[in-house]
Protein backbone atom coordinates (compact mmCIF):
# COMPACT_ATOMS: atom_id res chain seq x y z
CA UNK A 1 0.00 0.00 0.00
CA UNK A 2 1.30 3.31 -0.80
CA UNK A 3 2.90 5.72 1.99
CA UNK A 4 0.27 8.23 2.90
CA UNK A 5 3.32 10.73 2.82
CA UNK A 6 4.51 9.84 -0.70
CA UNK A 7 0.81 10.46 -1.78
CA UNK A 8 0.40 13.55 0.24
CA UNK A 9 3.41 15.07 -1.88
CA UNK A 10 2.75 14.03 -4.44
CA UNK A 11 -1.00 15.81 -4.76
CA UNK A 12 -0.21 18.76 -5.40
CA UNK A 13 1.77 17.65 -8.46
CA UNK A 14 -1.13 15.95 -9.95
CA UNK A 15 -3.44 18.78 -9.24
CA UNK A 16 -1.02 21.09 -11.10
CA UNK A 17 -1.86 18.87 -14.08
CA UNK A 18 -5.27 19.42 -13.51
CA UNK A 19 -4.91 22.55 -13.57
CA UNK A 20 -3.32 22.65 -16.91
CA UNK A 21 -5.71 20.44 -18.21
CA UNK A 22 -8.72 22.53 -17.55
CA UNK A 23 -6.42 25.82 -18.43
CA UNK A 24 -5.88 24.23 -22.44
CA UNK A 25 -9.62 22.79 -22.30
CA UNK A 26 -11.30 26.16 -21.45
CA UNK A 27 -9.11 28.02 -23.85
CA UNK A 28 -9.95 28.77 -27.07
CA UNK A 29 -10.37 26.01 -30.12
CA UNK A 30 -11.16 23.39 -27.48
CA UNK A 31 -14.23 26.61 -26.27
CA UNK A 32 -15.24 24.87 -22.71
CA UNK A 33 -14.90 28.72 -21.68
CA UNK A 34 -16.54 27.59 -18.42
CA UNK A 35 -13.67 25.50 -17.35
CA UNK A 36 -11.54 28.61 -17.32
CA UNK A 37 -13.39 29.93 -14.58
CA UNK A 38 -11.59 26.98 -12.19
CA UNK A 39 -8.57 25.75 -13.82
CA UNK A 40 -6.70 28.08 -11.41
CA UNK A 41 -8.43 26.40 -8.34
CA UNK A 42 -6.39 23.20 -8.16
CA UNK A 43 -2.96 25.46 -8.41
CA UNK A 44 -4.06 27.62 -5.90
CA UNK A 45 -4.62 24.49 -3.68
CA UNK A 46 -1.60 23.00 -4.41
CA UNK A 47 0.40 26.18 -3.58
CA UNK A 48 -1.37 26.96 -0.16
CA UNK A 49 0.75 25.61 1.99
CA UNK A 50 4.65 25.21 -0.04
CA UNK A 51 7.31 27.36 0.08
CA UNK A 52 7.72 29.96 -2.55
CA UNK A 53 10.36 28.30 -4.41
CA UNK A 54 8.20 24.97 -4.17
CA UNK A 55 5.04 26.75 -5.60
CA UNK A 56 6.86 28.46 -8.63
CA UNK A 57 7.87 24.67 -9.83
CA UNK A 58 3.82 23.57 -9.42
CA UNK A 59 3.18 26.66 -11.27
CA UNK A 60 5.37 25.74 -13.76
CA UNK A 61 4.34 22.53 -14.20
CA UNK A 62 0.46 23.60 -14.69
CA UNK A 63 1.91 26.50 -17.43
CA UNK A 64 4.00 23.23 -19.22
CA UNK A 65 0.84 21.01 -19.54
CA UNK A 66 -1.93 24.27 -20.27
CA UNK A 67 0.33 25.33 -22.83
CA UNK A 68 1.86 22.50 -24.28
CA UNK A 69 -1.63 20.72 -25.01
CA UNK A 70 -3.42 24.17 -26.01
CA UNK A 71 -0.79 24.76 -28.85
CA UNK A 72 0.29 21.68 -29.88
CA UNK A 73 0.21 23.13 -33.54
CA UNK A 74 3.36 24.72 -32.88
CA UNK A 75 4.70 21.15 -33.78
CA UNK A 76 3.18 21.82 -37.77
CA UNK A 77 3.85 25.31 -37.17
CA UNK A 78 7.94 24.82 -37.14
CA UNK A 79 7.98 22.09 -39.80
CA UNK A 80 6.07 24.29 -42.32
CA UNK A 81 7.11 27.53 -41.98
CA UNK A 82 10.86 26.98 -40.55
CA UNK A 83 11.49 23.52 -42.42
CA UNK A 84 12.34 21.66 -38.69
CA UNK A 85 12.30 17.93 -38.39
CA UNK A 86 9.46 16.51 -36.72
CA UNK A 87 11.33 15.59 -33.44
CA UNK A 88 13.19 18.98 -32.92
CA UNK A 89 9.71 20.45 -33.62
CA UNK A 90 8.61 18.50 -31.05
CA UNK A 91 11.50 20.02 -28.52
CA UNK A 92 10.09 23.64 -29.64
CA UNK A 93 6.86 23.13 -28.62
CA UNK A 94 8.60 21.87 -25.07
CA UNK A 95 10.57 24.90 -24.89
CA UNK A 96 7.77 27.16 -25.62
CA UNK A 97 5.23 25.48 -23.69
CA UNK A 98 8.14 25.94 -20.86
CA UNK A 99 8.83 29.62 -21.59
CA UNK A 100 5.37 30.64 -21.70
CA UNK A 101 4.55 28.96 -18.58
CA UNK A 102 6.35 30.65 -16.77
CA UNK A 103 3.56 33.25 -16.48
CA UNK A 104 1.53 30.70 -14.22
CA UNK A 105 5.04 29.46 -12.57
CA UNK A 106 5.74 33.17 -11.76
CA UNK A 107 1.80 34.54 -10.66
CA UNK A 108 1.92 31.04 -8.48
CA UNK A 109 5.41 32.04 -6.86
CA UNK A 110 4.52 35.35 -6.12
CA UNK A 111 0.64 34.75 -5.27
CA UNK A 112 2.23 32.62 -2.71
CA UNK A 113 4.86 34.49 -1.38
CA UNK A 114 2.78 37.81 -0.45
CA UNK A 115 0.08 35.67 0.81
CA UNK A 116 2.74 34.29 3.10
CA UNK A 117 4.26 37.09 4.22
CA UNK A 118 1.65 39.58 4.54
CA UNK A 119 -1.78 37.56 5.03
CA UNK A 120 -3.62 39.67 2.17
CA UNK A 121 -6.57 37.93 0.66
CA UNK A 122 -5.47 35.49 -2.33
CA UNK A 123 -8.90 36.42 -3.84
CA UNK A 124 -7.69 40.02 -4.71
CA UNK A 125 -3.48 38.85 -5.00
CA UNK A 126 -4.41 36.54 -7.42
CA UNK A 127 -6.01 38.53 -10.25
CA UNK A 128 -3.63 41.42 -9.72
CA UNK A 129 -0.33 39.24 -9.74
CA UNK A 130 -1.64 37.28 -13.15
CA UNK A 131 -2.49 40.05 -14.92
CA UNK A 132 1.28 41.68 -13.96
CA UNK A 133 2.54 39.14 -15.80
CA UNK A 134 0.30 38.89 -18.48
CA UNK A 135 1.15 42.37 -19.36
CA UNK A 136 4.91 42.18 -18.42
CA UNK A 137 6.22 38.50 -19.76
CA UNK A 138 6.93 38.50 -23.35
CA UNK A 139 6.01 35.75 -25.29
CA UNK A 140 5.83 35.35 -29.51
CA UNK A 141 2.52 34.21 -29.21
CA UNK A 142 0.38 35.91 -26.41
CA UNK A 143 -2.48 34.25 -25.47
CA UNK A 144 -4.59 35.55 -22.76
CA UNK A 145 -6.62 34.49 -20.37
CA UNK A 146 -8.97 36.57 -21.22
CA UNK A 147 -9.76 35.72 -24.45
CA UNK A 148 -11.41 32.15 -23.69
CA UNK A 149 -14.40 34.25 -22.87
CA UNK A 150 -15.12 35.65 -26.68
CA UNK A 151 -18.52 34.42 -26.71
CA UNK A 152 -19.65 35.94 -23.83
CA UNK A 153 -20.07 39.34 -25.10
CA UNK A 154 -21.57 40.74 -21.98
CA UNK A 155 -18.15 39.42 -20.09
CA UNK A 156 -16.13 41.18 -22.61
CA UNK A 157 -16.91 44.86 -23.17
CA UNK A 158 -14.96 46.23 -20.54
CA UNK A 159 -12.25 45.59 -22.60
CA UNK A 160 -12.77 49.07 -23.93
CA UNK A 161 -11.83 50.12 -20.54
CA UNK A 162 -9.16 47.72 -19.66
CA UNK A 163 -8.37 46.08 -22.85
CA UNK A 164 -7.96 42.41 -22.96
CA UNK A 165 -5.98 42.40 -19.79
CA UNK A 166 -9.13 43.82 -18.20
CA UNK A 167 -11.15 40.41 -18.69
CA UNK A 168 -7.64 38.24 -18.15
CA UNK A 169 -8.05 40.08 -14.44
CA UNK A 170 -12.04 39.17 -14.31
CA UNK A 171 -11.44 35.59 -15.45
CA UNK A 172 -8.88 34.86 -12.40
CA UNK A 173 -11.14 36.80 -10.14
CA UNK A 174 -13.25 33.90 -10.52
CA UNK A 175 -11.23 31.22 -9.91
CA UNK A 176 -10.11 33.09 -6.81
CA UNK A 177 -13.27 34.09 -5.68
CA UNK A 178 -14.18 30.23 -6.10
CA UNK A 179 -10.82 28.66 -4.75
CA UNK A 180 -11.27 31.10 -1.46
CA UNK A 181 -15.49 29.73 -0.91
CA UNK A 182 -14.41 25.98 -1.87
CA UNK A 183 -11.26 26.42 1.10
CA UNK A 184 -13.47 27.79 3.48
CA UNK A 185 -16.27 24.90 2.98
CA UNK A 186 -13.74 22.12 2.85
CA UNK A 187 -12.12 23.40 6.37
CA UNK A 188 -15.63 24.02 7.76
CA UNK A 189 -14.92 27.89 8.17
CA UNK A 190 -17.55 30.37 7.82
CA UNK A 191 -18.78 31.21 4.18
CA UNK A 192 -16.81 34.42 3.43
CA UNK A 193 -19.91 36.38 2.85
CA UNK A 194 -18.36 39.47 2.29
CA UNK A 195 -16.19 38.12 -0.68
CA UNK A 196 -19.15 36.73 -2.05
CA UNK A 197 -20.91 39.72 -1.96
CA UNK A 198 -18.21 41.99 -3.83
CA UNK A 199 -18.15 39.24 -6.14
CA UNK A 200 -21.53 39.31 -7.27
CA UNK A 201 -22.00 43.14 -7.08
CA UNK A 202 -18.48 43.43 -9.22
CA UNK A 203 -20.40 40.59 -11.67
CA UNK A 204 -23.73 42.53 -11.71
CA UNK A 205 -21.52 45.76 -13.03
CA UNK A 206 -19.55 44.25 -15.26
CA UNK A 207 -22.96 42.60 -16.86
CA UNK A 208 -24.83 45.58 -16.73
CA UNK A 209 -21.89 47.45 -18.60
CA UNK A 210 -21.85 45.27 -21.03
CA UNK A 211 -25.52 45.45 -21.68
CA UNK A 212 -25.14 49.17 -21.92
CA UNK A 213 -22.17 49.21 -24.22
CA UNK A 214 -24.44 46.51 -26.59
CA UNK A 215 -27.11 48.56 -26.87
CA UNK A 216 -25.57 51.87 -27.50
CA UNK A 217 -23.02 50.48 -30.08
CA UNK A 218 -25.24 48.69 -31.67
CA UNK A 219 -27.64 52.01 -32.27
CA UNK A 220 -24.39 53.76 -33.37
CA UNK A 221 -23.70 51.00 -35.83
CA UNK A 222 -26.79 50.94 -37.57
CA UNK A 223 -26.83 54.69 -38.12
CA UNK A 224 -23.10 54.80 -39.08
CA UNK A 225 -22.02 54.90 -42.81
CA UNK A 226 -21.80 51.15 -43.87
CA UNK A 227 -18.88 49.56 -46.56
CA UNK A 228 -19.66 46.72 -48.30
CA UNK A 229 -16.69 44.22 -48.30
CA UNK A 230 -15.96 40.78 -50.19
CA UNK A 231 -13.30 38.50 -48.62
CA UNK A 232 -11.55 35.63 -51.24
CA UNK A 233 -10.71 32.46 -49.83
CA UNK A 234 -9.48 30.02 -51.76
CA UNK A 235 -8.15 27.45 -49.84
CA UNK A 236 -4.85 26.80 -51.16
CA UNK A 237 -2.52 27.19 -48.47
CA UNK A 238 1.25 29.15 -48.25
CA UNK A 239 3.11 25.55 -49.89
CA UNK A 240 0.88 25.69 -52.74
CA UNK A 241 1.97 29.66 -53.27
CA UNK A 242 5.54 29.05 -53.01
CA UNK A 243 4.95 25.93 -55.98
CA UNK A 244 2.69 27.41 -58.35
CA UNK A 245 2.11 31.31 -57.46
CA UNK A 246 0.50 31.71 -61.02
CA UNK A 247 -2.32 29.14 -60.24
CA UNK A 248 -3.19 31.28 -57.04
CA UNK A 249 -3.40 34.29 -58.51
CA UNK A 250 -5.92 33.33 -61.18
CA UNK A 251 -8.15 31.21 -58.72
CA UNK A 252 -8.12 35.01 -56.73
CA UNK A 253 -8.58 36.90 -60.23
CA UNK A 254 -11.55 34.41 -60.88
CA UNK A 255 -13.23 34.16 -57.01
CA UNK A 256 -13.36 37.94 -57.21
CA UNK A 257 -14.67 38.02 -60.58
CA UNK A 258 -17.42 36.09 -60.19
CA UNK A 259 -17.98 38.12 -56.30
CA UNK A 260 -18.29 41.20 -57.87
CA UNK A 261 -20.68 39.83 -61.02
CA UNK A 262 -22.92 38.79 -58.72
CA UNK A 263 -23.29 42.23 -56.28
CA UNK A 264 -21.73 45.59 -55.68
CA UNK A 265 -18.82 45.47 -53.35
CA UNK A 266 -17.07 48.68 -51.91
CA UNK A 267 -13.77 46.62 -51.62
CA UNK A 268 -12.81 42.94 -52.64
CA UNK A 269 -9.68 41.90 -50.03
CA UNK A 270 -7.26 39.69 -50.29
CA UNK A 271 -4.94 37.76 -48.23
CA UNK A 272 -1.13 37.57 -47.44
CA UNK A 273 1.07 37.26 -49.51
CA UNK A 274 -1.07 36.49 -52.95
CA UNK A 275 1.13 38.35 -55.17
CA UNK A 276 5.03 38.78 -55.98
CA UNK A 277 5.42 43.26 -57.02
CA UNK A 278 8.56 44.47 -57.65
CA UNK A 279 8.20 48.50 -57.16
CA UNK A 280 10.25 51.52 -57.83
CA UNK A 281 7.83 53.85 -55.88
CA UNK A 282 5.15 53.33 -53.72
CA UNK A 283 2.64 55.71 -55.87
CA UNK A 284 3.38 52.80 -58.72
CA UNK A 285 0.49 52.02 -61.04
CA UNK A 286 -0.32 47.63 -61.25
CA UNK A 287 -1.63 46.57 -64.64
CA UNK A 288 -5.38 45.66 -63.67
CA UNK A 289 -5.00 42.55 -65.37
CA UNK A 290 -2.71 40.95 -62.49
CA UNK A 291 -5.61 42.49 -60.86
CA UNK A 292 -8.19 40.56 -62.13
CA UNK A 293 -9.95 43.40 -63.77
CA UNK A 294 -12.23 43.89 -61.15
CA UNK A 295 -13.74 47.68 -61.67
CA UNK A 296 -14.10 47.47 -57.70
CA UNK A 297 -10.92 48.73 -55.42
CA UNK A 298 -8.54 46.09 -54.41
CA UNK A 299 -6.45 45.39 -51.08
CA UNK A 300 -4.33 42.59 -50.99
CA UNK A 301 -1.30 41.06 -49.74
CA UNK A 302 2.10 40.59 -51.41
CA UNK A 303 5.51 40.07 -51.35
CA UNK A 304 6.78 43.93 -52.23
CA UNK A 305 10.39 44.10 -53.54
CA UNK A 306 11.14 47.23 -53.46
CA UNK A 307 13.65 49.36 -55.05
CA UNK A 308 14.93 52.45 -53.62
CA UNK A 309 18.48 54.48 -53.56
CA UNK A 310 20.58 51.59 -54.89
CA UNK A 311 19.02 49.10 -52.44
CA UNK A 312 16.49 46.66 -52.58
CA UNK A 313 14.85 45.64 -49.73
CA UNK A 314 12.03 42.88 -49.49
CA UNK A 315 8.33 43.75 -47.19
CA UNK A 316 5.41 42.00 -46.25
CA UNK A 317 3.22 44.34 -47.38
CA UNK A 318 -0.50 45.32 -48.17
CA UNK A 319 -1.17 47.28 -50.57
CA UNK A 320 -4.67 49.47 -51.60
CA UNK A 321 -5.27 50.05 -55.46
CA UNK A 322 -7.82 51.67 -57.12
CA UNK A 323 -9.83 49.72 -60.47
CA UNK A 324 -7.28 51.43 -62.48
CA UNK A 325 -4.71 49.65 -60.82
CA UNK A 326 -3.07 52.64 -59.29
CA UNK A 327 -1.64 52.27 -55.93
CA UNK A 328 -3.55 54.32 -52.94
CA UNK A 329 -1.30 53.10 -50.34
CA UNK A 330 0.66 50.17 -48.47
CA UNK A 331 1.14 49.17 -45.37
CA UNK A 332 4.78 46.69 -44.74
CA UNK A 333 4.07 44.55 -42.00
CA UNK A 334 5.99 45.74 -38.84
CA UNK A 335 5.73 43.17 -36.18
CA UNK A 336 8.22 40.13 -38.10
CA UNK A 337 7.83 36.21 -36.93
CA UNK A 338 11.20 35.07 -35.57
CA UNK A 339 12.72 32.30 -37.42
CA UNK A 340 9.90 32.82 -40.19
CA UNK A 341 9.87 36.11 -41.74
CA UNK A 342 13.38 37.21 -40.24
CA UNK A 343 16.36 35.43 -38.26
CA UNK A 344 17.43 37.25 -34.90
CA UNK A 345 21.05 38.64 -35.04
CA UNK A 346 20.67 37.83 -39.17
CA UNK A 347 21.50 40.66 -40.04
CA UNK A 348 24.57 41.05 -38.34
CA UNK A 349 25.26 37.48 -39.08
CA UNK A 350 24.28 36.45 -42.68
CA UNK A 351 25.48 33.10 -42.44
CA UNK A 352 22.73 32.28 -40.04
CA UNK A 353 19.89 31.89 -43.05
CA UNK A 354 22.04 29.44 -44.97
CA UNK A 355 21.31 27.24 -41.20
CA UNK A 356 18.09 27.69 -41.83
CA UNK A 357 16.94 27.42 -46.00
CA UNK A 358 12.92 28.18 -45.14
CA UNK A 359 13.39 31.27 -43.01
CA UNK A 360 12.20 34.73 -45.35
CA UNK A 361 14.59 37.78 -45.00
CA UNK A 362 11.75 40.27 -44.60
CA UNK A 363 12.58 44.30 -43.54
CA UNK A 364 10.42 45.66 -41.00
CA UNK A 365 8.12 48.57 -41.46
CA UNK A 366 7.84 51.73 -40.00
CA UNK A 367 4.74 53.25 -41.28
CA UNK A 368 1.33 53.26 -39.05
CA UNK A 369 -0.90 55.25 -41.41
CA UNK A 370 -3.93 54.40 -42.30
CA UNK A 371 -4.97 54.06 -45.95
CA UNK A 372 -7.50 55.94 -47.74
CA UNK A 373 -10.32 54.69 -49.94
CA UNK A 374 -12.09 57.54 -51.00
CA UNK A 375 -12.92 59.60 -47.60
CA UNK A 376 -12.40 56.40 -45.70
CA UNK A 377 -9.61 55.84 -43.37
CA UNK A 378 -8.73 52.00 -43.37
CA UNK A 379 -6.24 50.74 -40.54
CA UNK A 380 -4.03 47.33 -42.18
CA UNK A 381 -2.45 44.50 -40.41
CA UNK A 382 -0.69 41.51 -41.22
CA UNK A 383 -0.88 37.99 -40.05
CA UNK A 384 -0.69 37.85 -36.16
CA UNK A 385 0.04 41.29 -35.67
CA UNK A 386 -3.65 41.62 -34.30
CA UNK A 387 -3.12 39.44 -31.38
CA UNK A 388 -0.68 42.66 -29.92
CA UNK A 389 -3.24 44.89 -28.15
CA UNK A 390 -0.56 47.96 -28.73
CA UNK A 391 0.82 47.88 -31.53
CA UNK A 392 -3.06 47.81 -33.38
CA UNK A 393 -3.61 50.85 -30.32
CA UNK A 394 -0.97 52.56 -32.30
CA UNK A 395 -2.29 51.79 -35.80
CA UNK A 396 -5.47 53.42 -34.74
CA UNK A 397 -4.13 56.96 -33.34
CA UNK A 398 -3.84 57.56 -37.31
CA UNK A 399 0.07 58.13 -37.81
CA UNK A 400 1.54 61.48 -37.82
CA UNK A 401 -1.68 63.84 -38.95
CA UNK A 402 -3.74 61.43 -36.42
CA UNK A 403 -6.59 60.46 -38.78
CA UNK A 404 -8.58 58.23 -36.84
CA UNK A 405 -9.25 55.20 -38.96
CA UNK A 406 -13.03 53.92 -39.31
CA UNK A 407 -12.33 49.99 -39.56
CA UNK A 408 -9.76 47.64 -38.91
CA UNK A 409 -8.65 44.77 -41.47
CA UNK A 410 -6.08 42.20 -41.23
CA UNK A 411 -4.35 39.74 -44.11
CA UNK A 412 -3.26 36.69 -42.62
CA UNK A 413 -1.97 33.52 -43.93
CA UNK A 414 -2.85 30.53 -40.79
CA UNK A 415 -2.30 27.55 -43.41
CA UNK A 416 0.96 26.65 -41.53
CA UNK A 417 -0.68 25.34 -38.64
CA UNK A 418 -3.30 22.88 -40.67
CA UNK A 419 -6.37 21.68 -39.25
CA UNK A 420 -6.31 22.64 -36.16
CA UNK A 421 -7.70 25.03 -33.74
CA UNK A 422 -5.05 27.73 -33.95
CA UNK A 423 -7.29 29.73 -36.62
CA UNK A 424 -10.18 30.25 -34.08
CA UNK A 425 -7.62 30.85 -31.58
CA UNK A 426 -6.23 34.07 -33.64
CA UNK A 427 -9.54 35.05 -34.87
CA UNK A 428 -10.58 34.99 -31.08
CA UNK A 429 -7.84 36.96 -29.74
CA UNK A 430 -8.00 39.32 -32.55
CA UNK A 431 -11.35 39.91 -31.73
CA UNK A 432 -10.85 42.05 -28.80
CA UNK A 433 -9.28 44.81 -30.86
CA UNK A 434 -12.09 45.52 -32.18
CA UNK A 435 -13.86 45.96 -28.38
CA UNK A 436 -10.81 47.80 -27.12
CA UNK A 437 -11.22 50.21 -30.45
CA UNK A 438 -14.33 49.76 -31.02
CA UNK A 439 -14.22 49.16 -34.93
CA UNK A 440 -15.23 46.38 -36.97
CA UNK A 441 -12.86 44.09 -38.07
CA UNK A 442 -12.59 42.57 -41.70
CA UNK A 443 -10.02 39.66 -41.52
CA UNK A 444 -9.20 37.56 -44.54
CA UNK A 445 -7.22 34.31 -44.60
CA UNK A 446 -6.50 31.70 -47.25
CA UNK A 447 -7.40 28.88 -45.66
CA UNK A 448 -9.40 30.66 -42.71
CA UNK A 449 -10.74 31.59 -40.68
CA UNK A 450 -12.19 34.68 -42.77
CA UNK A 451 -14.10 36.67 -40.70
CA UNK A 452 -16.01 40.30 -40.30
CA UNK A 453 -16.04 41.29 -36.33
CA UNK A 454 -18.52 43.96 -35.46
CA UNK A 455 -17.34 46.82 -32.94
CA UNK A 456 -19.19 44.56 -29.92
CA UNK A 457 -16.29 41.72 -30.94
CA UNK A 458 -18.84 39.37 -32.12
CA UNK A 459 -17.76 37.44 -34.73
CA UNK A 460 -20.95 38.08 -37.27
CA UNK A 461 -20.20 36.30 -40.34
CA UNK A 462 -17.01 33.64 -41.15
CA UNK A 463 -16.15 31.24 -43.50
CA UNK A 464 -14.67 27.18 -42.62
CA UNK A 465 -11.47 26.25 -41.74
CA UNK A 466 -9.94 24.59 -44.77
CA UNK A 467 -12.63 25.87 -47.28
CA UNK A 468 -13.22 27.50 -50.46
CA UNK A 469 -14.97 30.13 -50.17
CA UNK A 470 -16.76 33.87 -50.62
CA UNK A 471 -17.65 35.95 -47.69
CA UNK A 472 -19.68 39.39 -48.34
CA UNK A 473 -21.23 41.19 -45.37
CA UNK A 474 -21.16 45.01 -44.62
CA UNK A 475 -19.48 47.08 -41.98
CA UNK A 476 -20.34 50.30 -39.78
CA UNK A 477 -17.88 52.97 -40.34
CA UNK A 478 -17.24 54.00 -36.95
CA UNK A 479 -16.01 57.63 -34.83
CA UNK A 480 -14.25 58.44 -31.53
CA UNK A 481 -12.28 57.12 -28.98
CA UNK A 482 -12.07 54.43 -26.19
CA UNK A 483 -10.61 54.83 -22.19
CA UNK A 484 -8.22 51.84 -23.76
CA UNK A 485 -7.54 54.07 -26.88
CA UNK A 486 -5.90 56.50 -24.54
CA UNK A 487 -5.01 54.73 -21.82
CA UNK A 488 -3.72 51.69 -23.03
CA UNK A 489 -2.63 48.60 -20.83
CA UNK A 490 -2.69 51.10 -17.75
CA UNK A 491 -4.50 47.61 -15.58
CA UNK A 492 -1.56 45.79 -16.38
CA UNK A 493 0.58 48.72 -15.20
CA UNK A 494 -1.00 49.29 -12.01
CA UNK A 495 -1.48 45.80 -11.19
CA UNK A 496 2.75 44.80 -11.83
CA UNK A 497 3.18 47.71 -9.40
CA UNK A 498 1.34 46.46 -6.42
CA UNK A 499 2.55 42.98 -7.24
CA UNK A 500 5.99 44.74 -7.04
CA UNK A 501 4.91 46.61 -3.63
CA UNK A 502 3.40 42.76 -2.55
CA UNK A 503 6.50 41.17 -3.05
CA UNK A 504 8.42 43.70 -1.79
CA UNK A 505 6.35 43.97 2.27
CA UNK A 506 6.40 40.68 1.98
CA UNK A 507 10.09 39.82 1.42
CA UNK A 508 10.88 42.15 4.21
CA UNK A 509 8.41 41.24 6.28
CA UNK A 510 9.75 37.32 5.85
CA UNK A 511 12.93 38.79 6.58
CA UNK A 512 11.59 39.90 9.84
CA UNK A 513 10.53 36.56 10.89
CA UNK A 514 6.81 36.74 10.55
CA UNK A 515 4.88 34.82 8.81
CA UNK A 516 0.97 34.00 7.54
CA UNK A 517 0.01 30.35 7.05
CA UNK A 518 -3.17 30.83 5.25
CA UNK A 519 -3.58 31.31 1.56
Amino acid sequence: MPDQHNIKLLLPWLAAVLGGILLFLGYVGFDHFYLEWICLVPVLWAVREQRPGRAFLIGWVAGIVGHGGGFYWIIQMFQQFAGVPWPFAALGLLLLAAANGIVVAAWSWATRLIIRGTGWDVVWVAPVVWTAMEKLWPEIFPNYLGASQYQLSHLTQIADLAGILGVSFLVVYINSTIYAVTASRIEKRRLPWRTVSVFAAALALVIGYGELRIRALDREAAGAEQLTIGLIQTNRGAADNHIDPDSILREHQEMSRTLVAGQKADLVVWPEGVLRVNLSSRDSRLPTSALGDLGTPLLFGACLRLAQGGDVRTCNSALLADPSGQILGSYDKTVLVPFGEYIPFGDSFPSLYSWSPYSSRFWPGVSEEPLRLGRHLLSVSICYEDIFPGHIRKLMRGGREGRIPGAMFNLTNDSWYGNSTEPMQHLALASFRSIENRRSMVRVTNTGVSAFVDPVGRIVSRTGIWTREVLVDTIPLMKGKTAYALAGDWIGWLCAILSMYGIGVSSRLLRCGKRFHSV
